[in-house]
């Protein structure tokens, strides 16, 4: 449940004058009432924009189910060509034992719903028997992304999109152990090439470049239902780790560290963090046993800390570095914060402590009950795969309802 924007029966959401996102007349939910009424309030224009969305990146049942087909019956094409490719080309020996996963920027988003895609490829590894992943990062006809909303792109451009290939999603590969390599394919020509000469097994399993997919959560919360062990496989790299316990020795001494990551975004302004509510959480606690840590949002790193803040340790390092946030997550006692894309680290690291407040908010379609659901996830739950000291919290972050959540797991922690 990253940022990425989708046009949902929630409503749409657009930028006004002063670049913050405001949102128009919730649509009905039913299909036909909804139809009738994007084309009164947005015209044919938003039908053909829709059509489009749904062949590249199909959202109903009976797209998905025709893109599939589509899928295999290309690769069956391809299938000769390709073995008749592979046999004049160099032999890759260790492509034998490795997992070649594609994540194809044509339709899938630059946010950290990538990790998901991380834990997807060690799952199909680990089912292979294969020794590694090899992530392949193809690049999309959008300036080398994927074309968003008019809404997304005046926030987030293509150019802030293509650096956050290199922040998140090159960064990320870091904390999965078993990535042994990694591709920014410079065209979808190489990506071709790999998939039809190099890669002997590949993720998604029908992967193609002319149809490409992408599957978001999915396919690892029907592996947790069906019992797979091991889903929350991300970890801490060991120099991170190495570099936040040097950090705390100098920072917390023997406390213990309370990371609290904040979120404080233009783009969806309704799922940032309750400020005042967290800063109060924060001076509650007893200054002698715990030492609260905030990460900022990675814009206030440059456009200047809350004031707020400015009493307590912060650690903005950890907002640019992905491998680092992560080693902080490992190493707190415990970790807070709102329903946003880093707390996905937490999520897929079964070392991690944590509770993720506000996980629906109602005014917002990208988190709105409706579009949780559509991911798989159960309201009012955690995560199938969570630990008894993982959890959802499905509250607004109020002072209150952080206090609870963070005495709950304490008390299981001490509780052993």
């Amino acid at each position: 449940m990253g940022e990425q924007p989708l046009d949902q029966a929630a409503g749409r959401q657009v930028a006004d004058g002063h670049g913050s996102i405001v949102r128009e007349n919730k649509a009905p939910d039913s299909s036909l009432p909804r139809l009738a009424f994007k084309l009164r309030t947005e015209g044919f224009a938003w039908l053909k924009s829709r059509l489009a969305s749904e062949l590249a990146s199909p959202s109903t049942r009976i797209g998905q189910t025709m893109h599939l087909f589509a899928r295999r019956g290309l690769g069956a094409v391809a299938a000769v060509p390709r073995v008749l490719r592979r046999s004049v080309a160099a032999d890759h020996p260790h492509a034998h034992d490795v997992l070649f996963a594609f994540y194809d920027l044509e339709v899938a988003p630059v946010t950290f719903d990538f990790l998901w895609f991380l834990v997807a490829a060690d799952l199909e590894r680990r089912r292979l028997g294969l020794k590694s992943v090899h992530v392949v990062i193809v690049p999309g006809g959008h300036d080398g992304v994927r074309r968003e909303r008019d809404d997304y792109e005046l926030v987030i451009d293509a150019t802030a999109r293509q650096a956050r290939i290199q922040n998140i999603l090159i960064q990320a590969c870091r904390v999965l152990p078993s990535c042994g390599g990694l591709t920014l394919a410079t065209s979808r020509a190489e990506a071709e090439f790999l998939r039809s000469v190099v890669a002997r097994h590949i993720l998604p399993v029908d992967y193609e470049p002319a149809l490409p997919v992408f599957s978001g959560p999915h396919s690892c919360l029907q592996a947790a239902h069906q019992g797979q062990a091991g889903i929350a496989c991300l970890r801490a790299p060991t120099e991170e780790l190495r570099a936040v316990d040097a950090w705390a020795k100098t920072h917390a001494s023997s406390r213990r560290l309370v990371a609290i990551t904040l979120r404080r975004y233009s783009y969806m302004p309704a799922r940032n963090s309750n400020l005042p509510a967290w800063v109060a959480f924060a001076r509650g606690l007893d200054a002698s046993r715990y030492c609260p840590v905030f990460v900022p949002d990675t814009n206030d790193t440059m456009e200047g800390l809350p004031k707020e803040l400015r009493d307590f340790v912060v650690f903005p390092e950890a907002a640019w570095n992905v491998p680092l946030r992560m080693a902080l997550y490992e190493r707190a006692f415990i970790n807070l914060g709102v329903n946003n894309g880093p707390m996905g680290l937490a999520w897929l690291n079964a070392r991690v402590c944590y509770a993720t407040l506000k996980i629906e908010t109602a005014d917002v379609p990208q988190s709105s009950l409706g579009f949780i659901r559509s991911f798989g996830f159960e309201p009012g739950k955690s995560l199938p795969f969570a630990t008894p000291l993982q959890e959802w919290v499905w509250e607004d972050d109020t002072e209150e309802a952080i206090t609870r959540a963070f005495e709950r797991l304490t008390r299981r922690i001490e509780g052993g």
